[in-house]
């Protein structure tokens, strides 16, 4: 693992908190100019959309608005504001998540051997396999987490991540100007991604009280804290 570096983390320091409130920032700064004047400034706009939906929390896909701006915006200048923003989001997750993943008391999970069959697999080719998933309808997130919590290299990191995101947009952009997918069709498929990602977080809200009315549970108890 050549390029892992050895440097090792003992505290999340005020700087790397200053990462992760930097990126909700901009995120929620993303996410109002959508719901709010998409259509004033559409690249700024998906210069920060991009940053909230490529963050590590996730909540919003980036998909079906790119195919939707597609329709109205040119579709270079979207492929590459829209990796910009990406960007920007990759580069703060790094600087945050990489020292809280790392943290010297927080590294059992690497231990596991569910992971470390995971990492041999990521290093034998972790720049092509970082490509691959940036730019293929494929999950990323895991891939993602695999780079993060093993101190891949950031400048290659970042650069794979531009490979595979600017084709993937410049494409879906094309798809909305090809075929201008109805509106409800792309609400549908923002609904259906959202709930595909976050299905078993979503049933335990909505399960959760229907348990402690049904079973008597009272709040407070060693079951509400996840004490056995």
């Amino acid at each position: 693992m050549d390029d892992v570096p050895e440097r090792k983390y003992d505290v999340m320091t005020p700087r790397t908190y200053a990462f992760g409130v930097l990126l909700t920032i901009l995120g929620a700064v993303g996410v109002i100019m959508m719901m709010t004047t998409p259509r004033t400034y559409p690249l700024l706009t998906l210069f920060f959309y991009n940053i909230a939906s490529s963050a590590v929390i996730v909540i919003f896909p980036h998909e079906p608005v790119i195919i939707k701006f597609g329709e109205f915006v040119s579709l270079w200048p979207l492929a590459f504001v829209s990796a910009a923003g990406t960007l920007v989001a990759m580069y703060l997750d790094y600087k945050f998540f990489v020292p809280m993943l790392n943290l010297s008391y927080s590294e059992k999970y690497k231990t596991m051997h569910g992971y470390k069959r995971a990492s041999e697999w990521f290093y034998k080719q972790p720049f092509l396999i970082l490509v691959a998933a940036a730019f293929l309808p494929v999950p990323f997130y895991p891939i993602k987490f695999m780079a993060l919590s093993s101190k891949y290299s950031m400048p290659k990191f970042l650069t794979a991540i531009t490979i595979g995101r600017i084709p993937r947009y410049y494409l879906l952009g094309l798809l909305g100007r090809e075929f201008h997918i109805p509106n409800w069709v792309l609400i549908a498929l923002l609904i259906v991604m959202i709930v595909t990602i976050y299905h078993s977080k979503i049933w335990g809200w909505i399960k959760w009280p229907f348990i402690k009315v049904f079973s008597g549970h009272k709040p407070g108890t060693k079951e509400d804290i996840g004490i056995k």
